[in-house]
């Protein structure tokens, strides 16, 4: 019968712990939405502007996800 001496010794507990760091809070802001009112040059680009809009409300939704992320996890880590 063959022993495996690496079965045979002890296994050694070993204590993990898991260090977060979280980007400075000051790193990413909430992005300015800006109101558009149109008086001409073609109601102000009928078409550049909607686009505009939308991807503004998408870069202000990822930075509101982000900072609501950011703060859970921040109330995971207090003590």
């Amino acid at each position: 019968m063959m022993l495996l001496s690496g079965c045979s010794s002890p296994i050694e507990n070993t204590q993990v712990s898991v260090i977060t760091l979280l980007p400075p809070l000051g790193l990413i802001s909430r992005c300015h939405k800006p109101q558009v009112i149109g008086k001409t040059p073609a109601e102000t680009a009928a078409d550049d502007v909607p686009r505009l809009k939308v991807a503004l409300a998408d870069c202000a939704r990822q930075v509101d996800d982000y900072l609501t992320w950011r703060a859970d996890q921040a109330m995971t880590l207090t003590p």
